[in-house]
């Protein structure tokens, strides 16, 4: 689809210090996180951009020289041919947060979507006990959903709460985060064991839009409050569209 131009952008301010291509750059972030802009959607001709924005064609080409060395945008030569949004700027998380995805996207300024495919009573046997930590014999809820961004898929969640800490009906789990869910009840956090694991989107992939083969990272978690380990989740991510990023200060 084409983007008119007052959809997503306005004129840039000359009288600020900030470069003018580099305004152009932050005004097309922003129209990504803000859902404006969309993968597969057409930006008006360099013309109009150069017209819009109002600036000379040097300026706008290197704006988006540096939008495509980045991979958000493909442009192509040729009648019939322009520019086209390729990739939308990844949800980031930082490695161990309390921070959950759904804060992360409506931060971002693009709306939580959950599609909830699972919500079933669970027994815990002997091989689940020795995965998830929880005892033989525990009953817990298993919750299967997955998250997008607007309509970028993020991720897929997969978790199992003991029943009694579950005190939300499922439907709130689509329009909520379920974090905050648990909160409502109740469910404090008090530790949280951690670890990523490299594994293949598998059955995951058809939401994911890759190949069943596809390397994505897993983040396996075993959550506590102070009575003990209340839930066991898998994340798996998009192996684009969400990213772990950190920083280290010795």
């Amino acid at each position: 689809m084409k983007v008119p131009f007052r959809r997503a952008f306005v004129p840039v301010d000359h009288s600020t210090s900030i470069p003018l291509n580099t305004q152009i750059v932050l005004q097309f972030e922003e129209a990504l996180r803000a859902g404006m802009l969309s993968e597969g959607d057409q930006l008006p001709s360099e013309l109009d951009l150069g017209k819009g924005f109002q600036v000379s064609r040097t300026t706008l080409r290197r704006a988006m020289a540096r939008l495509e060395e980045r991979g958000a945008i493909l442009r192509e030569r040729g009648r019939g041919k322009g520019t086209t949004v390729v990739h939308a700027e990844p949800i980031t998380r930082s490695p161990g947060t309390t921070t959950t995805l759904y804060e992360m996207i409506a931060a971002s300024s693009r709306l939580p979507i959950t599609t909830l495919l699972t919500y079933e009573h669970h027994l815990v046997d002997e091989t689940f006990s020795v995965t998830s930590g929880f005892s033989v014999g525990t009953r817990v809820i298993h919750i299967l959903r997955h998250r997008s961004a607007n309509a970028e898929p993020i991720a897929v969640l997969e978790n199992w709460i003991l029943e009694d800490h579950v005190t939300f009906a499922p439907e709130r789990l689509g329009m909520e985060s379920m974090e905050m869910l648990l909160q409502e009840g109740g469910v404090r956090q008090r530790r949280v064991l951690f670890e990523y694991r490299a594994t293949v989107a598998g059955d995951h992939a058809e939401f994911l839009g890759v190949s069943a083969d596809t390397p994505v990272i897993d983040e396996i978690r075993h959550v506590h409050d102070n009575e003990g380990q209340y839930e066991y989740s898998h994340h798996v991510s998009h192996p684009e569209n969400e990213r772990v990023r950190g920083a280290i200060t010795p």
